[in-house]
């Protein structure tokens, strides 16, 4: 992907009409963004999951600021879910953080809705939409073409179901029926590693799933 786990996920859960966060995934957006910050973290090599349980590997940068934040404040020795729970005390505002790096980057756009000249809020438009149709056109051809999914979009197809926003994608009743049954063999794909696939299956009972 062209952009982070955890952005593509925010993303698909901004609703495109309202430039507001979907309500089906207010209770479910903060530890999804850090669920998919970490395991992003281990694939950078930067976060080790040994036995499910976190541990430092390389302290340096990514580059990317909310990565780097979330590196910066991770405990080594809690158990995956644990280390969710604690960075999303840490961290309650990061939609906020992700709004300001995606409007830095020129892919989103602050606007004030308005009654005549009065400011009644603020809504976030998608500035460069191809960013998300780029991960909306991959994730259809995962479901409808059986095109062999990276390790990322893995991750991101199973925290877009476990956040229950996976409706935002496929809005066809049928089609969702069938994203629904890959959605939930996720866990289950090839290009995983062990360590990769027992945190999303932690997840998906997490969320309920």
């Amino acid at each position: 992907m062209k952009i982070s786990i955890a952005e593509g996920l925010y993303l698909i859960a901004l609703d495109d009409e309202e430039g507001r966060l979907l309500a089906a995934a207010e209770k479910t957006i903060v530890p999804g963004l850090i669920s998919a910050a970490i395991l992003e973290l281990h694939l950078l090599k930067k976060v080790g999951l040994k036995d499910n349980k976190i541990s430092s590997v390389e302290q340096s940068g990514t580059g990317n600021g909310i990565l780097d934040g979330i590196l910066r404040k991770l405990k080594t020795g809690l158990n995956f879910l644990d280390a969710v729970e604690d960075l999303a005390h840490h961290f309650k505002d990061i939609q906020e953080d992700l709004n300001q790096l995606l409007v830095q980057r020129g892919i989103l756009r602050k606007e004030a809705t308005k009654l005549m000249w009065i400011p009644l809020s603020e809504r976030m438009d998608n500035a460069n939409y191809s960013f998300e149709q780029d991960i909306r056109n991959s994730l259809k051809t995962i479901v409808f073409k059986s095109a062999k999914p990276t390790i990322s979009f893995v991750i991101l197809m199973s925290l877009i179901y476990d956040c229950q926003i996976l409706d935002e994608v496929f809005r066809d009743k049928d089609e969702l029926i069938d994203a629904v049954k890959v959605a939930k063999d996720m866990v289950d794909s090839p290009v995983l590693t062990p360590e990769v696939a027992t945190a999303l299956r932690e997840l998906k009972k997490y969320f309920g799933n």
